[in-house]
């Protein structure tokens, strides 16, 4: 029993020696990306919108996709009489859009539901108090906005690498223009906290109601979606030749990173949206595409700008649009609405891909 109890109290010393050599990092060893309060909201640019040219067409239909190409020229114009930064122009044809009730987004179909990220300083979720969490990829915000709207790819989509964060991730469901629900990221997973949590607001009160995050003043609706893309300008990022073709109604791009998206005080500029890809068929409606033939159908044109030289000084972000109601004409290979371009006049693509030029025709 002796030598027994000796091999036991070795194991247990050996463990505890282990245990000291084996220690995990301290907090304070951890790269930790400080919390930052938003800015306070002060003057916006004064962009217009207004879509000039479309020209559209529909090819074949296979078992699962259906070919599409258009090319869509909208007109920006800065009136402000400061330079501004452009840094996403979008696009978006349907039978009907309205403002109110949610935002466009990528992932909609028919009816869209709205979903809005935001942080805060600090959170209680079932008493528990967070402040620090774990991000898996840079694009985490994608997973719940995907995960809310009932796709199962949502835990695929990692891009980037994980960080640790100052503060709690958080994420704003919203259904028919109302909160229906409130995400959190804990520690690398999305939970819905709705009616649980209570967190510290960019006053330092705690509140478990939420303000209105999200402007609805420039939200819509579309019901009859046939097509669009948003397209982002930004420092950093990727050209579209380095993307994966998603046949969804609505697609993301990148510029190119080196093309100008900076308006000079009441420039004005002509941007192009083009594209021959493919459309998932659940999201054509073809009795909607033959009422383009007699019916009008509805363009919708927005710019997202911020004020050049505001970023850390104050928010300057704001989102400008244009929504119509045109009627198309039937051309052998389509459709086409055009308002800028005369007989003897065409398009000349910039060598980015993005900005285009009216010249004659030779």
């Amino acid at each position: 029993m002796k030598i027994g109890t000796n091999l036991i109290l070795l194991g247990i010393l050996s463990m505890l020696v282990g245990t000291a050599f084996a220690s995990p990092l301290l907090l304070s060893e951890l790269e930790i990306r400080p919390y930052h309060a938003p800015l306070p909201k002060g003057p916006t640019a004064d962009i217009d919108v207004n879509v000039v040219y479309a020209n559209f067409s529909v090819g074949d239909t296979g078992e699962r996709l259906t070919d599409i190409t258009y090319f869509v020229v909208l007109n920006i114009t800065n009136n402000s009489d400061d330079w501004a930064v452009v840094n996403i122009v979008q696009f978006s044809a349907a039978q009907n859009i309205t403002r109110g009730v949610s935002v466009d987004s990528p992932f909609f179909g028919e009816n869209w539901t709205t979903t809005s990220g935001w942080q805060a300083e600090g959170a209680w979720v079932d008493s528990e108090w967070y402040n620090l969490t774990w991000v898996p990829h840079e694009y985490f915000w994608m997973n719940c906005s995907v995960i809310v709207n009932g796709k199962e790819m949502g835990e695929s989509v990692t891009l980037g690498e994980g960080y640790w964060m100052e503060g709690v991730q958080l994420m704003d469901k919203y259904v028919g223009g109302k909160l229906s629900n409130i995400y959190m990221n804990m520690n690398g997973t999305w939970v819905d906290v709705t009616g649980r949590i209570e967190w510290l607001d960019y006053n330092g009160n705690v509140v478990d109601t939420s303000p209105e995050r999200l402007d609805f003043s420039t939200a819509v609706t579309g019901l009859g979606t046939f097509f669009g893309e948003m397209k982002l300008f930004s420092s950093g990022g990727s050209s579209t030749d380095d993307e994966e073709e998603v046949p969804f109604s609505i697609i993301s791009t990148r510029a190119p990173t080196d093309f100008n998206n900076l308006w000079a005080p009441h420039q004005s500029r002509l941007i192009a949206l083009s594209a021959d890809r493919k459309i998932f068929n659940m999201f054509l409606d073809y009795a909607k595409l033959e009422q383009l033939k007699t019916e009008p159908t509805t363009f919708r044109g927005a710019v997202h700008s911020y004020l050049n030289g505001t970023i850390g000084v104050y928010d300057s972000t704001s989102v400008d649009d244009e929504i119509k109601q045109v009627q198309l004409e039937l051309t052998e290979d389509g459709y086409l609405y055009n308002i800028i371009l005369s007989e003897n006049q065409m398009f000349v693509m910039d060598s980015y891909g993005v900005e285009v030029f009216i010249e004659p025709r030779n």
